[in-house]
């Protein structure tokens, strides 16, 4: 882990974790910054149950932070993770390998 680009990039970051803790999500792990570190460094983040209507969860958050959601269906799963203007990526998991290659395939 390294740092942020900018002191505000600390900023935004820890405005996009309150707000999805503040509408439902919970911490599971991180959620500081780490000044002692310097003013560029924002811990490992790990939010769950968070709402993809959440701006954690819909758009570029570019700090070290995950989001993580729940699906019932396959199609949800799918539409979950295409439902986005932009991304760098998305991950589901499964215990399920036949799951695995219909999702994407």
């Amino acid at each position: 882990m390294g740092p942020v680009i900018t002191k505000t990039s600390v900023s935004n970051i820890k405005e996009k974790v309150d707000k999805a803790l503040s509408e439902g999500a919970e911490l599971a792990f991180g959620g500081s910054p780490l000044p002692e570190l310097g003013p560029n460094f924002f811990e490992p983040t790990i939010v769950q149950n968070v709402k993809p209507s959440s701006l954690l969860w819909c758009t570029e958050t570019f700090g070290p932070v995950v989001a993580i959601t729940t699906f019932d269906t396959e199609e949800e799963a799918i539409e979950l993770a295409n439902d986005t203007t932009s991304g760098l990526a998305s991950y589901f998991c499964t215990k399920d390998a036949e799951r695995i290659f219909r999702v994407a395939g």
